[in-house]
This record gives C-alpha cells, sequence and structure tokens, in this order.
C-alpha cells in the first residue's frame, strides 16, 4: 500500500531501523510478540523463481555481513515435507504462486488475498507454526516474481544492507539482534510500471573501468558485470534497463549486450530485470549489430528485406525471455530514419515488426511494445503517424532534464500507456555533460511529479551514463517511481537523512542531508560543463564570489565530515560526497578563477599573477583528487571519473562535444616589476558594481584627467536603508611588486558612514586589500540625497596620489505600514514566493491558488511558485488565480522594466502552450507566451527558439516593459494559464539599475 507522506513522516522517524520510504518490518531492538531472526534460516520452495532464488541467497549473505552469523537456506518441495526439521525461528520467503506460500494461505496461516493479482506488491507478517518443524517466521511473499524479490531486498535493507553495497562499496550495518516486528505490512502496487535506467555514452569511463578491472585492454560488459547491475536494480525497485550500447571503434563496433555475453540475455531474466533496447535499436537489437559492409546500408526503403531479417532474428532470440520489445526505426547514430518519406516508411516498418512479432508470439500485442518518440520522431507523431494502442508511447525530455511531452486527451489511457525517457546526463547540443552529477532533485522531483500527474507512468527510463556518479539521483528517481506520493517538495531534507542515515547510520544523517540538499540547490544553477569563465558576474553583485564561497563553504564541512568518520565509511563517503563536492569546488575555482585572473589583469592588478597561480594549484588539485579516486580500494574504481571536464570556450565545429584531455586556457600575468603609468600612480581603487578600474588600464594623459580621477572613477553603487548593509572597495598594487604602497583612508565627512580598515600596506605578500563601507542610518539625515567623497592618499609616489571613493547615499524610507519591496540602487528583486497578496484572499480564484515549492529555484533560496490544483489548474480556469507584489519607488523613473525568471520548462501539450501575465497596478491582464513556436534543429529535434542559446541557464528570463511609473506605492499582479509554470524571481529596473549577472540581484529587503 501507498502511505501519504504526513504518515510516512512519522513511521520513518519511530527508530533507527528505517527503511528508506518503506513501513517498518524490523527492530534492533526486543519488542512485545516480536521474535528474534538474528540468525533465523531461510526457507523458500524449491518450486519458486529462479529470481527468488537468487535473492534468498543474497539475502543469506546479507545478513551473513550484517550480524557475522552465518545462516543455511533450505529451498523445500512442501509436498514432501514430514517434519524433518527442527527450526525455532525461520525466515520464510516465496510468491504467492509457490507452493510453500500457496500451502500457508490454505492452512490459514498467511493471508495472500490482499497482494494476489497486484503487480509487484509484497507482504509481511509474523505467523505461528508455518511448517511441521518450524514454531515462528517472518514471511515475505509476493505477489509476483519481482514483488517477492523486492520483499526480500527490502528486509535486508531495513536490517543494514545498502542497494549501493557494491556500486558504492555501503558497508554493512553491523547489529547483534534483529527482530521481525508482530505486525503485517503490505508495500505496492509500484506508481511506475516499468521503472529503470539506461547506460549509455560509457566511454571513456564504464568500458576503459571494467576492462581495467579485469587487467585487459578490452574487456566486454559481460554477465559478471550485469549481474551487479541487476542486483542494485532490484534492490533500488527497479525492473528495466537499456543496456550499454555506445559505438566504439577501439575496438570496434562497441558494446553489444545480447553478444558480448551470450548469458547476458538469459541472466537478466533470471533476475527478474526487463530489458530493452535504446530509442534507435529496434526489436531487440543492438545498432552495434548491424554491419553495412555485409548487410547494406540501413535505409528501410533500399534495404527492407536484409533488415527485416535482422529484426526477426532480435526476436527469436529473445526467445521467452521477459523482454520490452522497441518498435520503429531511426538512423544509424541516433539519427533520423534515411529515407525519402519518413511517415510512410514508418508505417510500413511498424506492420512488418507487428508481423514478426506475431510469428514467434501467436498474436501481434502478444509482447511488450514502446515506440520512442525521441528527436524527430514527435515531429512524425504530430503530423499524424501512430502505433496500435497497445504500444506505449515514451515521450523524452530534451535531453536537459526538461519533460517535451506529455500525455493529452485520451493518450494516457491507452492499452500501452505512457512513458518517459529521462536524461541524467548527456551527448549533444548545445553541450555534452558527462562528468559529473549536476542533476538538482527538486527540478527531478518536478518533471517526474508531472509525468506522473499527467499519466506517464508506464514507463520511467533515466539515462544515467556510466551509472557512477549518479547514485543519488538515481535513487531519487527509482524512489519516486515506487511511490510517488512518499517524496514532496517539503519532504526533500527528511529524504535526504532517511537516505543518509540508511548509507552512512544516523550519526552523520543530519549534517550529510544538509550537504546534499546545499549540493544540489548548488547543481541547478547550471551543469559544470555549461559553464565558462563568463558565466557569473565578477563586477555585480560578488556574484562569482559568493557562489565560490558557498562551494568552498560546503568543501570545509564535507571535509571536516570524512575526517571524522571511521575507516570502513570513508570509501562509500569518497565516493558519494567527498569527491563530488570537492571537485566541484575545484572545478568552480578554476573557472572562477580564470575570470577573475583576466579581470585583474585588465585591471593591471600584480594579484592577477598570483591568481592564475592559484588557478593552476587548483588544476593539479583536481588531478590529485582524480587520482584518490583510482587508488581507492586498491584501484576498484580506476578509471570510471576518467571522463575530461575542462575545456576552452568555443571550439568549433565540435562545441558540443566533450573535452577528451583537460586544460586550462587563457591565463593572463601583468608585469609585476613595471610600474603603472606616471599620471595614475600605483595605487588602483575598484569600486563593487563598477569598470572603473579596467577603464583605467587604458589611459591617455592628454585625455583623461586624473588624481582625483573624474573618468572612470570609483563610484559606488547606492547606498540605502533597503540595501546591502555593506559596500566593498578594493585598493590594490599595480605598480612595481619591489616597492610597498602605504594608504590612508581620510576621515569621511559625516560621523556616519565608516570604512574599515583606515589605513594599511599593500606589498609582494598582500596585493589587495578590500574596505567595508557601512553607515549607521539612524543618524543620517532624513532625506539626505548625495554622493559622500571619501578621500584615498598613498606613499611614496613619484606623483602626489589623491583620490575620492564616491559613495551615493539615498536616505529616503517608505511610508509607516507599507508592506512589500522597496527601490535600492535602481532595482526592485524579488523572490516569487514572498508575495504580499493573493486571488484566494478574495474568494475569486474558484479553488486555485498559488503554491510555494521549496527547493526549486536555481536564482532563488525560498523557491518558486505554481498553481494548484494541478489538474484543475489546466481546465481553462487558471487564469482566475494571481498573486501581487508589492514595491516602492522613491523617484520617477521614466521606463520601468520587468526580467522574469521562469523555471525552465517546455510546453508538453500542445493545446495548453505556457502563458504568463505581470502587470502593474491596475493594468489589465496582459497574457504571452513563455516559448515561441518551435523550430526544427536536425539533431535536436523541434525546439523553442530560445532553446539553443538558454536552455543551460535552467531558467527562461523574459522581459515586460511597463513604461514610466511615478514615485511611490505600486504592485504588480502575476498570473498563469497552466499548472506547469514555476515563477521563481522578479526584478525591476527602474532606473537602468540592474546591472549585468548570471543569477540576477539578491533578493531586496522584505518590508512586513
Amino acid at each position: 500500500m501507498h502511505l501519504p507522506v504526513v504518515v510516512l513522516a512519522v513511521l520513518l522517524f519511530q527508530g533507527p531501523c528505517v527503511a528508506l520510504l518503506e513501513e517498518t518490518i524490523v527492530s534492533f531492538r526486543p519488542a512485545p510478540a516480536a521474535i528474534d531472526i538474528t540468525s533465523a534460516p531461510i526457507i523458500c520452495s524449491e518450486d519458486d523463481f529462479k529470481g527468488v532464488h537468487i535473492a534468498v541467497d543474497s539475502l543469506s549473505q546479507d545478513l551473513a555481513e550484517i550480524t557475522s552469523r552465518a545462516r543455511d537456506v533450505h529451498r523445500l518441495d512442501v509436498n514432501t515435507l514430514r517434519g524433518e526439521l527442527d527450526i525455532d525461528i525461520a525466515i520464510i520467503a516465496g510468491s504467492i504462486n509457490s507452493t510453500l506460500i500457496q500451502a500457508l494461505d490454505r492452512q490459514g496461516i498467511f493471508n495472500s488475498s490482499e497482494i494476489k493479482g497486484k503487480w509487484e506488491s509484497f507482504r509481511t507478517e509474523v505467523v505461528q507454526g508455518p511448517l511441521p518443524g518450524v514454531r515462528k517466521a517472518l514471511v515475505i511473499a509476493g505477489s509476483d516474481k519481482r514483488g517477492t524479490i523486492f520483499g526480500i531486498h527490502t528486509v535486508a535493507e531495513q536490517c543494514g544492507q545498502s542497494p549501493y553495497h557494491w556500486f558504492a562499496d555501503v558497508p554493512a550495518k553491523k547489529r547483534s539482534s534483529i527482530y521481525a516486528l508482530p505486525k503485517v505490512t503490505v508495500h505496492g502496487e509500484p506508481t511506475v510500471k516499468y521503472r529503470g535506467l539506461f547506460i549509455n555514452d560509457e566511454e571513456p569511463a564504464l568500458t576503459t573501468w571494467w576492462s581495467g578491472l579485469h587487467n585487459a585492454t578490452h574487456h566486454p560488459l559481460d554477465s559478471e558485470f550485469y549481474a551487479h547491475v541487476f542486483d542494485l536494480l532490484l534492490r533500488l525497485k527497479a525492473n528495466y534497463l537499456w543496456p550499454a550500447m555506445w559505438k566504439s571503434f577501439t575496438p570496434p563496433p562497441g558494446n553489444i549486450f545480447f553478444t558480448d555475453d551470450p548469458k547476458n540475455q538469459q541472466l537478466a531474466d533470471d533476475y527478474g530485470i526487463v530489458i530493452s533496447t535504446s530509442h534507435h535499436e529496434p526489436m531487440q537489437r543492438a545498432t552495434n549489430e548491424w554491419n553495412e559492409t555485409v548487410s547494406g546500408p540501413w535505409n528501410w526503403s533500399l534495404n527492407k528485406e536484409n533488415i527485416t531479417a535482422f529484426m526477426d532474428e532480435g526476436v527469436a532470440r529473445a526467445g521467452r525471455n521477459e523482454s520490452y520489445f522497441t518498435i520503429g526505426m531511426r538512423g544509424l547514430g541516433d539519427a533520423a530514419i534515411d529515407t525519402p518519406n519518413a511517415i510512410e516508411a514508418l508505417r510500413d516498418v511498424f506492420a512488418t515488426q507487428r508481423e514478426i512479432i506475431e510469428k514467434y508470439h501467436g498474436t501481434e500485442d502478444a509482447v511488450s511494445q514502446v515506440w520512442a518518440l525521441y528527436k524527430e520522431v514527435t515531429a512524425y507523431y504530430d503530423a499524424g503517424l501512430d502505433v496500435p494502442s497497445d504500444v506505449t508511447l515514451l515521450f523524452p525530455d530534451d535531453n536537459q532534464g526538461n519533460l517535451y511531452r506529455l500525455p493529452t486527451g485520451d493518450e494516457a489511457s491507452r492499452l500501452g500507456g505512457v512513458g518517459v525517457y529521462f536524461h541524467f546526463e548527456y551527448v549533444g547540443l548545445p553541450r555534452s555533460y558527462k562528468w559529473a552529477n549536476t542533476n538538482n532533485l527538486a527540478k527531478v522531483l518536478k518533471e517526474l511529479s508531472h509525468a506522473h500527474l499527467r499519466g506517464a507512468n508506464q514507463i520511467w527510463i533515466v539515462n544515467v551514463g556510466d551509472i557512477k556518479p549518479m547514485e543519488l539521483p538515481l535513487a531519487f528517481a527509482m524512489d519516486l517511481a515506487w511511490n510517488v506520493s512518499s517524496i514532496s517538495f517539503e519532504t526533500m531534507p527528511q529524504y535526504l537523512r532517511l537516505y543518509a542515515s540508511r548509507e552512512f547510520g544516523d550519526e552523520f544523517a543530519d549534517a550529510i542531508a544538509e550537504i546534499w540538499l546545499e549540493e544540489s540547490h548548488l547543481l541547478g544553477m547550471r551543469r559544470f560543463e555549461h559553464i565558462t569563465p563568463g558565466t557569473f558576474s565578477t563586477v555585480n553583485y560578488h556574484e562569482a564570489e559568493r557562489i565560490l564561497q558557498r562551494w568552498q563553504a560546503l568543501s570545509t564541512r564535507t571535509e571536516s565530515l570524512y575526517n571524522s568518520m571511521t575507516d570502513d565509511l570513508k570509501p562509500a563517503f569518497f565516493q558519494l560526497l567527498y569527491y563530488p563536492i570537492v571537485s566541484a569546488k575545484t572545478f568552480y575555482a578554476v573557472a572562477i578563477g580564470i575570470a577573475v585572473n583576466y579581470r585583474y589583469a585588465l585591471e593591471r592588478r600584480n594579484s592577477a599573477n598570483e591568481i592564475a597561480k592559484q588557478v593552476l594549484e587548483h588544476f593539479e588539485n583536481d588531478y590529485d583528487l582524480l587520482e584518490s579516486w583510482d587508488s581507492l580500494l586498491d584501484g576498484k574504481w580506476m578509471h570510471i571519473m576518467s571522463q575530461a571536464k575542462y575545456d576552452a570556450v568555443g571550439q568549433e565545429p565540435k562545441n558540443w562535444a566533450g573535452p577528451s584531455r583537460d586544460i586550462v586556457a587563457n591565463l593572463s600575468f601583468v608585469q609585476q616589476r613595471q610600474n603603472m603609468q606616471f599620471s595614475q600612480g600605483s595605487l588602483g581603487i575598484w569600486a563593487e558594481g563598477s569598470d572603473n578600474a579596467i577603464q583605467q588600464g587604458r589611459w591617455a594623459e592628454s585625455v583623461d584627467a586624473s588624481m582625483p580621477t573624474v573618468a572612470y572613477a570609483p563610484v559606488l553603487p547606492q547606498m540605502s536603508p533597503y540595501g546591502p548593509a555593506v559596500r566593498t572597495v578594493d585598493l590594490f598594487m599595480r605598480g612595481d611588486i619591489r616597492q610597498p604602497i602605504n594608504f590612508t583612508i581620510q576621515d569621511p565627512p559625516f560621523d556616519w558612514i565608516s570604512v574599515k580598515p583606515g589605513d594599511g600596506t599593500l606589498d609582494r605578500n598582500h596585493m589587495d586589500q578590500r574596505l567595508n563601507i557601512t553607515i549607521n542610518w539612524a543618524n543620517v539625515p532624513a532625506g539626505f540625497n548625495d554622493t559622500v567623497k571619501i578621500g584615498v592618499t598613498s606613499t611614496p609616489s613619484a606623483y602626489p596620489y589623491f583620490d575620492f571613493i564616491r559613495v551615493p547615499v539615498f536616505n529616503h524610507v517608505v511610508r509607516c505600514g507599507f508592506s512589500g519591496f522597496p527601490e535600492t540602487a535602481g532595482y526592485v528583486s524579488i523572490e516569487a514566493p514572498h508575495f504580499q497578496g493573493s486571488s484566494q484572499e478574495t474568494g475569486a480564484n474558484k479553488g486555485l491558488a498559488f503554491k510555494t515549492f521549496p527547493y526549486l529555484g536555481t536564482r532563488t533560496e525560498s523557491g518558486s511558485i505554481a498553481l494548484r490544483p494541478f489538474n484543475e489548474a489546466r481546465e481553462g480556469q487558471a487564469d482566475s488565480a494571481w498573486v501581487q507584489y508589492n514595491f516602492y519607488l522613491f523617484e520617477n523613473s521614466d521606463a520601468v522594466e520587468a526580467t522574469v525568471y521562469i523555471n525552465a520548462g517546455l510546453d508538453t501539450d500542445p493545446q495548453l502552450k505556457m502563458r504568463f501575465s505581470l502587470t502593474v497596478d491596475d493594468a489589465p491582464l496582459n497574457f504571452t507566451r513563455v516559448l515561441g513556436d518551435y523550430i526544427s534543429n536536425p539533431h535536436a529535434g523541434d525546439i523553442p527558439p530560445e532553446w539553443m542559446d538558454h536552455v543551460a541557464d535552467q531558467v527562461w528570463t523574459k522581459k515586460v516593459q511597463f513604461g514610466a511609473l511615478e514615485a511611490g506605492e505600486h504592485s504588480l499582479r502575476w498570473a498563469v494559464n497552466s499548472p506547469e509554470i514555476y515563477l521563481e524571481k522578479i526584478v525591476l529596473s527602474t532606473r537602468d539599475g540592474f546591472k549585468e549577472s548570471y543569477l540576477g540581484p539578491p533578493e531586496a529587503i522584505l518590508l512586513t
């Protein structure tokens, strides 16, 4: 049964023996009527599924690791059992179709009716006298093969074995006693029927790692490898796989699941894994099996006979193994089908494929079939191409984590249902991202929740690349697919705490959950490979500095936690937290360091050279981290993180492809023994938010007045009671490094303004000094509006050095009782959840209201808002709901412009394209499209015009012009036509005060 989130929150925190999102079956403390299963042997039926036997053997091994006690496994024929057993307490596991569980059912000892006929469900109960010679038992019974297996692995997990015991080396939690609780638990059915992963883009990491593990130049992904994959899938309650299939030239042709090891396909069926193939590999054939030299072109119009025979062999080879046949046809190498009339050709392809299925299985709908509407195929479907109702439609995302299409009309009620194909990594436009996990969990939750709410619950297949390092998002997606109601935006911290507790124990769970939550938030801003030195502003809002500081703080916390752990936990912690976070911090330090180095060089700072050296140190530290990874556990995972990620910007013509080797490019240096031009002096001044110091990097004495500077003077952004409490100025050396500089800040003309420090020395060991400027607003005269000049002098200097720091001070206040956002420094920045009014308060919302979604925000700390209830908001009433934001202008503005930040998403319903309205004061609603009309791209399918340049931003930014507004109170009103529009932030530029940046200015002060 699916427990609601609130109930789960109660159940899961009752004791230390929690299982992730499942009702508790065992305890580690005695309880009334509980039975001690610490040493209990395991009994199963001889006639049960082979996969059940495999799972039972795994449970025996798991419990031996957990308790340090071996136990017997009995495979019984219940029909010949005559009392030869003498067991006090046992664990009995089996499917309800096994003779063992049927016998318990007939005798009234165990009731399987609650799960009979259900898909992949299981029931547990402590029973008395289940078998002759067995006095008590914990019974784990499944409705079918996988239901039984999931039940067995759930007990193992609750006892202390992680699903990632092999793939992340999480050690079993040692227990001296384990008790089965005297209660009935029922689990299932799953929300999504088929849940699994796609191993993809497996060079240079996965295949190199596996070959190296076998001391070979090339070792195929064989049944030894896939046994680990199948075990992981089942422990995650997954059941579906697209196996590795990437083409290779070293050696050719690449990975072929079906022939690399002939045991692979049968082993999958034994374990209980449903095998399918990727979107361009029809009929259980790998693309790499097709040899054009032998079989001719992969062209239906020219070579139908050979292609038909090729597909026929795939169905024949699959036999009765549980399969999900991909139908349709695309070109080789993830390209469009090569034929003059694609739609007519595909109709013939479908008919032929169905005939083949009928040939081997009796009817054309006898086995599961899926048609992947990937890239250009979606356009064929929209143009009228369809398949029989029993075929599953598989809608993809855009390869960047935005679902491309979801069911409309009666599509969700098709016999074959609808599924989604989602990417956690990708190779292709606009830029590949393969190295690390870059997935924001809240964004994953948003997109997959939409799939569920729209009825796409037949298949969820996730492209995880090399599997590692996608452990967390993969587990998250599979947990969601198993029980979509078990995770919400509000309970994400609790989910992460449970996940951390399972892997590392209760002692570290809170700290790890906080680290993962912050990491997820930072990852949501932009994927690593999409970051360039120019992404984040080094000038405005301290943007680059703030982001790097957050990664540095997170890295420090992670390193401290690692050092406090016992040695047995460190390998898993290194893989799941230490390397991902410390290497991410290092990546940001390199990217932002290059940007800072370039800016400093343009400003002629001596410290530019030191920044360049730091960048190279970080670059080397990154490889030290990689070598630490490779040496972990005697090299078990050597090469698995070998994907290069540091690259130059704009390396055409393959700018989409990942780098083949790490490089650091475009570092700049200044001549540190050379003085600045005589008229400028060797002390530089940079004012936060300005390019004054860069402009002084080029100088003409006959044109540019200096000392004090007039053009390109250091002017700070406006300071007001509602803006940042501190503004900063950098003093820096820009002359001969051998000559120290003494600086002095003159006393400000008013005692309510402070500059610290007031003096100091710059030299080769201390080339820059940050000044903090603060104001005691209680002492500033009301209505003060002027620029305060603060003098700076330095010695020695061949020319008397004197300049001003200019501080615009604006001390106007809003009226008493105003609730909202005051203007500051020419802008108003508003996070969407912080609205002042809504239609819900007026009763005009018709049951609809905007809800806050915490943690879903790439530009905010408070999340985003969207319209709910979801289904009602899709029924044409959405525009009846609104939220209101109040803001205050202190001066008239000739042109107010709003920049709207909308969490990235696509028009998943062709009949309900996303539209929003943002109006000021009493203006009528003015709806406009979030995205433009789609255009065709040969490599990405039909995409909106904004996609290529902005999908990497993780938000859509839209401009709204309001024209002139007078000083005083105003309001914004936000409305949408769809529940799939998530507003993150609104920034108003009131007097050209909104400066260029990636994230936009931080939120202004909210007066309440």
